[in-house]
């Protein structure tokens, strides 16, 4: 067994707190969510719970949430789903390990939800998956995939999950292995994963592992079509080895929900973390002011036409930036008169006020234009 599957890193915690946010805000805001009584959660790679270092992997971190979630809805007299949870490892004695650990630290409860373990190769699990959340009827699903490699994962697969408009996944993938291989021979394992995503004589040239990755989010946006949302975490183990989270959602609030749990992690740029190695440079920290001019690029370009606040929103968030961000640009703007906002309504518009959130981008979309001046 690989040292990393046996022992937490440091680039592995980063991983799981990302989980660990987001699931959080995802119970959070489902428990208050009118038409759901029950959320699905499937952890597809959960290996052994707890790491040999002491470290704990993605099964503690989806049972903790779902206790805390079900003891703080309780005392506040909201409303508890259920929270039913499959941990599926093709290895039993991993499946053992954390049913062992879930009973001696009792950190699940029947009144939380069902909670079942399987030991099903990844390839058959999925349209299993696929197919109970088809069935379940008032409720969401989370999907997390952190497979022991690459050579199973078919976009297709992330795809069939998507389509049944009720699920939200997150994959990792060991993006520095497959760079290599992208550049020394590409083995079969690289190939047909490719391949699924897009035709080999179409996969462009990755100078970098960064760019890798940009290549790889792309394919998949291209692949998934407009409908879907596609974002990434990059994880910087060591110098030039990025790993990569990559998440898919058809829904706008749990991506701008992902997108926040990002930039909780990174403020500066929201794209990933990176390994603080003394005295070398970090690729991950610009100024406040390179943020913004990187969004404020985007709109010096989108604004040339008139675009609503709903429009503006989504614009937003498919840059990997958050609502306040694109008001802090806007602002910007503004004070430079470079902008024109217009009521859409015929009502006064608040002074420095977009409207770009999600209750608007649902409620009132059009209500505002904005154009460059």
């Amino acid at each position: 067994m690989k040292d990393s599957q046996s022992n937490m890193f440091e680039h592995s915690e980063v991983k799981v707190r990302l989980l660990n946010l987001y699931i959080q805000k995802y119970l959070n805001i489902l428990s208050r969510a009118q038409g759901i009584e029950k959320v699905n959660l499937y952890d597809l790679f959960c290996g052994e719970g707890i790491y040999e270092n002491g470290g704990e992997g993605s099964p503690i971190i989806f049972l903790k949430a779902i206790r805390e979630i079900y003891y703080r809805n309780q005392a506040g007299k909201h409303k508890i789903i259920q929270v039913d949870c499959v941990f599926n490892d093709l290895e039993t004695w991993k499946t053992e390990k954390v049913k062992s650990i879930v009973e001696s630290k009792k950190l699940h409860y029947p009144i939380f939800g069902d909670l079942r373990f399987r030991n099903v190769d990844y390839t058959d699990a999925v349209p299993l998956v696929v197919d109970q959340i088809s069935k379940s009827k008032k409720s969401k699903a989370f999907v997390f995939i952190d497979p022991y490699g690459y050579k199973d994962i078919r976009a297709s697969q992330i795809k069939s999950i998507l389509e049944t408009k009720k699920a939200e996944v997150l994959l990792f993938l060991p993006t520095h292995h497959m760079f290599r291989f992208e550049k020394k021979g590409r083995p079969k394992a690289f190939m047909s994963f490719i391949e699924d995503l897009i035709p080999e004589k179409h996969w462009p040239n990755s100078p970098t592992g960064i760019v890798f990755i940009e290549n790889l989010k792309s394919a998949f946006r291209e692949y998934l079509g407009d409908e879907y949302f596609v974002e990434t975490f990059i994880i910087t183990r060591d110098v030039n080895q990025f790993f990569c989270l990559f998440f898919f959602t058809s829904h706008i609030y749990g991506f701008d929900k992902m997108l926040e749990a990002k930039w909780e992690i990174d403020s500066e740029e929201g794209r990933g973390w990176s390994y603080k190695i003394p005295d070398a440079p970090n690729l991950f920290s610009p100024t406040k002011a390179d943020k913004v001019n990187k969004l404020e690029s985007f709109f010096l370009s989108f604004l040339k036409e008139p675009r609503s606040n709903g429009e503006i929103y989504q614009a937003t968030l498919h840059q990997g930036f958050r609502p306040t961000h694109a008001v802090e640009v806007l602002k910007g703007l503004a004070s430079q008169n470079k902008i024109i906002v217009t009521s859409n309504d015929g009502q006064k518009i608040r002074k420095g006020s977009y409207y770009i959130n999600y209750s608007e981008y649902c409620d009132r979309p059009k209500l505002i234009s904005i154009q460059l001046t």
